[in-house]
């Protein structure tokens, strides 16, 4: 009887595994990519809610396990941890502009994530209707990014409604819970409160951090739950309870949703079970979990394999080798040159990987030439897991766009990327920091050494102050574009469609939206609009009209020599112009 409960969980693992294979296999080959698309629209935001309530149980099962871990924690440290918090949230809050960054991207997450809240169906809109405080998609479209992030601000839009501040403030919070993050999971890789509230406060202070965490693009999010989920797999290893696997289980299922490369990550926890516990890889327990994980991914699964024909805006291979040599230099020297990253920070994060401060007692005991010998030594052998973990966490973070077509940190806005490796450089710097504060006291018998040092962390970002507070000249007429588009919605009545190329934004503010190109592919359809909708078809002269694409031009002229369309309002930035008119009917 025991010899058949001991191979149950292998039993159970390989049906799950053998099930899961046999659909994908049965989903891939007997529906094309656009059928897969269509499907997935209801399927995938299904799994993701099936997977957020295991995960709130298994948060509520793992409170026990999180209260014991950090029972040693005092209220002094807890009341530093709140007030580094406190301060980067009020300084992401009203420091920092909240700006969108990524056009039209996040329009597009805040449109998945109201289709979800409001039809449980996962897609961007074409066309939708706002009437009497209701929401409509008569035409959806399957998007190529994953779901993770839309589902959860799906969950925020029905918890307080459809608005984007509600999703600015969702990042912010995420924001916050990551400085959390970064101090919970120094704790335990260190076993000391210093490394873990000094990896908190470099984190709250780097500044694309801070820039990036007042928009809402989903680069905030993948950090924060890849930390959730080093932090959980770290909680597993000390307790080794199921149910601190389970929540490992079921953070890594939205993990690795948020970006398409996203997997990467989990890297990471592999190799903290392989380093702590490498006996678990032969218990029933960790297959059957691994099972799940399976499962749960599968509409995951299925999207990348349906989606994997897209360019993602390249001309040629979007991985290559040849990419490398030029985004190692650049993403390289982003850390280096002090120009959007503090270099100080990067020079704690080589102490932390270099040096650590030895046992306090035996080196205070020790002459100063000694204590050198003794530090070095110890820094071979001392921590060497936990700076394993960390170091491999950021070099899988960093280094997987180092083959990317577009992941140059000096390309466009795809700074962005180096979000992902915050988090991992924070704790290694923060450990840096710890030993450099120690070598102060002890060396220099400086008391206030870590309050110097703190200090000179304080400073070190201050100069970075006018950068955060920029805007910057970086899509400069996709913004002027949603700007405008924003106070041409006030304009618009009742029961009126706007025609746009970015119906998604229009939408969330509560107005109903079309693609303009239905004129042009669809113009029996379009001329139904007329007597659907009282208040009047209105044309939005949008950023797309004004680049240099011949087909998006046509969409916006067809319009304008096919209808009579008298201009209501009409905006200038530099050589584009914006404009909202409304459509008359022949």
């Amino acid at each position: 009887m025991k010899k058949l409960i001991s191979v149950a969980p292998f039993i159970a693992a390989g049906i799950l595994f053998a099930a899961g294979a046999a659909v994908l296999l049965w989903w891939g080959s007997s529906c094309n990519a656009w059928i897969i698309r269509s499907q997935l629209q209801r399927i995938s935001p299904l799994f993701l809610e099936i997977a957020f309530g295991l995960l709130i149980i298994a948060a509520v099962l793992t409170i026990k396990h999180f209260k014991k871990v950090f029972s040693g924690i005092s209220r002094k440290v807890w009341i530093v941890l709140l007030i580094v918090v406190a301060s980067g949230l009020l300084m992401d809050i009203f420091v920092v502009p909240r700006e969108h960054r990524v056009f039209y991207d996040e329009d597009i997450y805040e449109n998945i994530a109201q289709n979800i809240a409001f039809l449980n169906k996962s897609g961007m809109c074409n066309e939708g209707v706002n009437k009497y405080g209701t929401y409509q998609c008569l035409l959806l479209e399957y998007n190529k990014q994953p779901n993770a992030w839309p589902y959860l601000l799906s969950v925020v839009f029905r918890l307080f409604g459809v608005h984007e501040t509600a999703a600015f403030l969702a990042n912010n919070m995420i924001y916050a819970l990551s400085i959390v993050t970064a101090f919970l999971i120094g704790f335990l890789l260190f076993e000391s409160v210093v490394p873990g509230l000094y990896a908190a406060l470099i984190f709250a202070l780097i500044p694309e951090g801070l820039m990036w965490s007042n928009t809402t693009a989903v680069e905030p999010g993948t950090v924060l739950f890849s930390g959730l989920t080093v932090l959980s797999t770290l909680l597993f290893v000390r307790t080794r309870d199921n149910t601190a696997l389970f929540l490992v289980v079921v953070l890594s299922v939205f993990t690795v949703q948020f970006r398409t490369e996203s997997a990467i990550v989990m890297a990471v926890p592999a190799l903290i079970i392989l380093l702590s516990c490498p006996q678990e890889f032969a218990r029933g327990r960790f297959w059957f979990f691994l099972a799940v994980f399976f499962v749960l991914l599968l509409p995951h699964l299925i999207h990348l394999y349906a989606v994997r024909g897209e360019s993602w805006g390249a001309s040629g291979p979007k991985l290559s080798l040849r990419y490398f040599a030029e985004n190692f230099r650049v993403n390289s020297l982003f850390y280096i040159k002090n120009v959007r990253f503090p270099a100080f920070f990067t020079l704690l994060f080589g102490l932390g990987v270099l040096c650590n401060p030895g046992p306090a007692k035996q080196a205070e005991a020790l002459s100063t030439r000694l204590r050198r010998t003794a530090a070095w030594l110890c820094a071979q052998t001392f921590h060497w897991q936990s700076k394993t973990v960390v170091i491999v966490w950021f070099l899988v973070t960093w280094g997987i766009f180092l083959f990317f077509y577009a992941g140059s940190y000096n390309f466009g806005i795809d700074v962005r990327y180096s979000l992902v490796s915050h988090m991992p450089l924070s704790i290694l710097a923060g450990y840096g920091a710890g030993t450099l504060g120690q070598w102060l006291r002890l060396r220099f018998k400086l008391q206030q050494g870590h309050a110097i040092l703190c200090a000179l962390i304080l400073f070190s970002f201050c100069s970075f102050l006018p950068f955060i507070r920029a805007i910057g000249e970086e899509a400069w007429a996709a913004r002027a574009d949603h700007r405008y588009a924003r106070e041409m919605a006030e304009l618009l009545p009742d029961n009126s469609i706007v025609l746009t190329h970015n119906p998604n934004m229009f939408l969330v503010w509560g107005k109903s939206a079309a693609q303009a190109s239905l004129v042009t592919e669809r113009p029996a359809y379009f001329r139904h609009f007329f007597n659907r909708y009282s208040g009047g078809v209105y044309f939005h002269y949008n950023f797309w009209c004004n680049v240099s694409d011949p087909l998006q031009n046509s969409f916006c002229s067809n319009i304008l020599e096919r209808f009579a369309c008298t201009q209501l309002a009409s905006y200038t930035e530099r050589d584009y112009t914006f404009g909202l008119y409304k459509i008359e009917k022949k």
